[in-house]
């Protein structure tokens, strides 16, 4: 029988702990239009100071461009829950890795650094 590292006295360094990501799905190369939606709330609120600047008409005796904000509130919810649920990642409940993950030497052990 060969000699081993063991029988050599040679430590080997333990094996590198699993990443809790592993196993999980992912989305590489998936199109994700539906994430296009989310410039409606930032569309809604960045055009109101020139589309919803006045004061006449009143709206429920609200000035126009308190109503604009008002609506752009409600809608801006229901849009990105729209958005979330028209994701492919959210409905395949996948991974979204960050930068972060792919550092090498960030394995925390026990939640810390």
């Amino acid at each position: 029988m060969p000699p081993t590292a063991e029988d050599s006295g040679e430590r080997r360094p333990p094996d590198p702990p699993a990443s809790p990501l592993d196993g999980l799905p992912t989305l590489e190369g998936v199109a994700r239009p539906s994430l296009w939606l989310l410039l409606v709330p930032v569309l809604l609120y960045g055009a109101a100071p020139f589309v919803a600047n006045r004061i006449e008409p009143r709206i429920l005796g609200v000035p126009f461009l308190l109503a604009w904000v008002i609506a752009a509130t409600v809608i801006s919810p229901l849009v990105i829950w729209l958005a979330a649920r028209l994701d492919p990642a959210y409905r395949a409940n996948a991974v979204e890795p960050i930068p972060a993950d792919d550092l090498p030497g960030t394995a925390t052990e026990g939640g810390r650094r």
